[in-house]
């Protein structure tokens, strides 16, 4: 008995040497004063009250997560695009009025959370996003959904919630995006949202 408990903690803590080496390490921008930017795979800017981002971020190609999250931002740079490995996006809580089409361009990008924004429409190139598995867009005003939303094949989860959608609406896009677990708010008697 006591062979066999041995034989289980040696397992444990070879999984767990195995899941820590798998795990990416996120750094805030104000450590990365002198690294390697190969090096790392994950920033967090949330909460910096910023409005635009640093150009030298540019140099960090190897992105796997991206955290912009609770800043001021009403636009991303262009060099957003070239972060070709990113996997994870968060955009939410800034000032962003337009969906931000760089971010069209992130064909690894499995999930977005951009909630909490000020944009009232997907633009078709989302299209391209062909590996997104979950969008966050809680209180974001998204009335407009273009047809290549609904080819977003890999999609599983969406939260809708905070926005008002009338009961049609929510019933048709349901069964638009039938394999996506939605989450809407209670249907109300208000905007019956549309796909361009």
């Amino acid at each position: 008995m006591r062979k066999l408990f041995v034989i289980l903690l040696l397992i444990l803590s070879e999984f767990n040497c195995l899941s820590q080496t798998d795990s990416i390490i996120e750094y805030k921008w104000n450590e990365l004063i002198s690294v390697n930017p190969d090096t790392i795979y994950s920033i967090s800017f949330e909460k910096m009250k910023l409005t635009e981002l640093p150009i030298k971020l540019a140099d960090f190609h190897n992105l796997k997560h991206l955290n912009l999250g609770k800043n001021k931002l009403s636009n991303l740079p262009d060099y957003i695009s070239d972060f070709t490995f990113l996997e994870k996006l968060d955009i939410s809580k800034n000032e962003l009025q337009n969906f931000p089409i760089e971010i069209c361009k992130l064909s690894n990008l499995k999930t977005l959370i951009a909630n909490r924004n000020f944009f009232d429409k997907i633009p078709e190139c989302i299209g391209y996003c062909t590996n997104l598995e979950f969008i966050d867009l809680w209180d974001t005003p998204v009335g407009s959904f273009p047809q290549s939303f609904f080819n977003l094949k890999k999609l599983q989860k969406l939260d809708l919630q905070g926005i008002k959608y009338g009961p049609t609406f929510q019933k048709e896009f349901q069964q638009s995006l039938s394999w996506v677990v939605i989450k809407f708010d209670p249907p109300c008697n208000c905007m019956e949202a549309s796909g361009d």
